[in-house]
């Protein structure tokens, strides 16, 4: 992994300096670079008029070298922005909604202009690398609409996936709302093999599995601007889920140590989950004040069943249910004020409230009706001081200093409270080298956010396997520390190298408990450090219109001591490689647009203490593309995928006792999803 790694460090700043490109042209469509100020590049709707695009979200995916990043629950509390968006120079109280949802929500005749921003410029703490400020404006109702019909081979065609938006002002309250159906299915189908050791084959099967979802959701946000500098944001979204999966195998027996037999798997969930956030912005003394408030609640409910019927046996049955009731309640307060026109600060302090409270029930044909509950909380708090420093026109530098007190409680195992002190904070440089480069770097304490279902039991019914929960378990703790280059040059190649290394402490893995079951548990260290990249390449600047490349890439490397060997391995199931590249060509003076691209990625191994799992792609997902950007004054995309009769791999090896031992069975599947093809529709009013 290393010389790869250090292959790409060396190549891509000499690919993003362009120095081989032919001399550029002037763009079709105007930018305006910011010659002073925190904007580094301001885009007016005119340069995306050739996208024809509908909303916000078609408008930032298409400005060069830019990904968006955030969202969906993933981080810890509402201390440090995650997204990398702002709306209207504020960032969005939202923690269940990713950056994607939120901007698809905004349509496009909203929006006045979009700011590419420096996040260490910026006096939100936790920004860092380009951020996109959506600033909008106007008057009137518009909205957007986009519908989607799938057909894929073996599955059911998917008509029902469609979103509607609406946003309008009256006064000094304007809104957004929104409606989302959101349908996905699909069905694999796929062969299996069980070998011994040696790899000679005992058993063949063949297996067909499906799944399907809809998942309709209702977003409104409300903003209310007074002449008076108040600023108040009410978001809040709701969805229901009801999703259905499952498995049949037929199996034929090879040698006698194989059964001849089929089983019959099916599972299903309904989810309610909803997310109510707020803020309040006012000026007083010095400087602003700012309170949020978020309550976010998620009510599931989930079925597996299983059925195994082998000749000569009698048919063996399991099931498995679990009902979920989980919450977070966070309360946030923020002071920002500036002392020079250099120096801004922000003190902050949060208080949030985490539950999950979980009923199990177990049942199959020799075991009576078995029943467990666990119910884990967390109280937190945290405080925090963020100095922001515009050393220069070029240089800007931000630090942030505080520290979180936790208490984490499992009432139904009966153990005593736990409680925690931790530091928190960063350091955060950015350097304007040139127009067009810059320098960023970060070194932070962080804290991981607690997944309460690590607590609780678990049992896959497909695999024959359980897993016990850990009442011990403890947030994981790093330093991280990252460096980036980026290139921002609208007319060639836009993008950005970043090297980054985490050191991890208390990383969670699986290991023994007393009983000899297993579970996750927290190790000493770990370590994770890579590179990553992406770049737009504008063809206009070799004479080529509207031709566009994109890529993002990423190697990554991890090193954990294996708890059952002591022996140094890669993280469980973690990402070590990735690339995707697009395509597009919007022709020059017509409504048609076409592309196409591939991606691939690969995990590292999922280890239990008795077995392991490896899985991957045999070849790159692909899709191609033809658009036309106003057919009856809609845009309509036709869409393949699965171009290369792509399959999911899977090599899955059990050992005598534990991994120290002789291996005993090796199980291989392969499937494929199918070809596709979608229609989509999509317009503005």
């Amino acid at each position: 992994m290393t010389r790869p790694v250090i292959a790409t460090i060396l190549v891509l700043p000499a690919l993003l300096s362009g120095t081989s490109i032919a001399a550029q042209e002037t763009p079709a469509t105007p930018v305006v670079s910011a010659s002073s100020g925190d904007i580094q590049n301001s885009y007016p709707p005119a340069y995306f008029t050739k996208f024809q695009p509908n909303t916000a979200n078609d408008m930032v995916r298409r400005i060069p070298g830019f990904i968006l990043q955030g969202g969906g629950n993933g981080d810890r509390g509402f201390g440090q922005a995650n997204l990398n968006i702002l709306i209207n120079g504020r960032r969005p109280s939202s923690k269940t909604s990713g950056a994607n949802e939120i901007l698809s929500r905004i349509p496009a005749d909203k929006v006045v202009r979009i700011d590419i921003k420096d996040g260490a410029s910026l006096d939100i703490p936790g920004l860092s690398g380009q951020v996109a400020d959506i600033v909008t404006g106007g008057s009137g109702l518009s909205g957007s609409w986009n519908y989607a019909m799938r057909f894929w081979e073996g599955t059911d065609p998917q008509i029902q996936d469609g979103k509607i938006s609406i946003s309008g002002e009256r006064g000094n309250l304007s809104y957004v709302a929104s409606f989302n159906s959101d349908e996905f299915k699909f069905t694999e189908d796929g062969i299996e093999t069980f070998a011994d050791a040696q790899g000679r084959v005992f058993e063949d099967r063949q297996e067909q599995l499906y799944f399907r979802q809809t998942r309709p959701s209702v977003d409104l946000n409300l903003t209310y601007t007074p002449s008076n500098g108040h600023v108040a944001n009410l978001n809040t979204t709701i969805s229901y889920a009801n999703s259905n999966r499952g498995a049949d195998e037929k199996f034929v027996a090879i040698t006698t140590r194989g059964d001849t037999g089929e089983s019959v798997f099916n599972g299903g969930e309904d989810e309610l989950e909803y997310e109510i956030g707020g803020d309040y912005a006012f000026p007083i003394g010095l400087g602003d004040l700012k309170l949020i408030g978020l309550h976010r609640y998620e009510n599931s409910k989930n079925t597996d069943r299983f059925g195994l019927f082998q000749i000569g046996d009698i048919p063996f049955n399991q099931s498995f249910k679990r009902d979920t009731l989980e919450g977070e309640y966070i309360g946030r307060a923020e002071y920002s004020f500036g002392t020079s026109p250099r120096h801004d600060w922000q003190i902050s302090a949060e208080g949030a409230f985490n539950y999950l409270d979980r009923d199990e029930f177990y049942q199959d044909t020799n075991t009576p009706l078995d029943f467990n509950n666990v119910r884990v909380e967390e109280k937190r708090a945290e405080g925090n001081i963020t100095h922001s420093w515009k050393v220069s026109d070029r240089f800007d530098l931000q630090t942030s200093v505080g520290a979180e007190y936790s208490e984490i409680t499992v009432p139904t195992d009966g153990t005593d409270a736990r409680e925690f002190v931790r530091p928190k904070g960063f350091i955060s440089a950015s350097f304007a080298q040139s127009d067009t480069y810059t320098w960023r770097a970060k070194i932070e304490r962080e804290v991981g956010q607690l997944d309460f279902n690590l607590f609780t039991d678990g049992i896959n019914l497909t695999e024959n396997f359980e897993s016990s929960g850990n009442s011990q378990i403890v947030p994981t703790q790093s330093w991280n520390a990252e460096i980036e280059l980026a290139r921002q040059d609208s007319d060639v190649i836009s993008g950005t190298v970043r090297a980054f290394i985490d050191f991890i402490e208390d990383p969670i893995d699986r290991i023994r408990f007393l009983d000899g079951s297993e579970g996750p548990g927290n190790l000493d260290t770990a370590l994770i450090y890579g590179i990553e990249a992406n770049a737009t390449w504008l063809l206009s600047s070799i004479g080529v219109d509207g031709l566009r490349i994109e890529f993002e890439g990423a190697l990554r490397d991890s090193d954990i001591d294996d708890p059952l060997t002591g022996l140094s391995r890669q993280i469980n199931d973690t990402e070590i490689w990735e690339y995707e590249i697009d395509v597009r060509y919007d022709m020059p003076n017509t409504p048609y647009a076409f592309g196409g691209g591939v991606e691939r990625d690969r995990d590292s191994p999922f280890l239990r203490l008795d077995q392991s799992f490896d899985g991957y792609r045999n070849r790159p997902e692909s899709y191609l593309f033809a658009e036309h950007k106003s057919l009856f004054g809609m845009t309509v995309r036709i869409t393949a995928q699965g171009l290369f009769n792509e399959k999911i791999i899977r090599d899955r090896l059990i050992y005598e006792g534990d991994r120290r031992g002789d291996i005993v069975e090796i199980q291989n599947f392969e499937r494929a999803r199918g070809r596709r093809i979608s229609l989509e529709l999509s317009d503005t009013f």
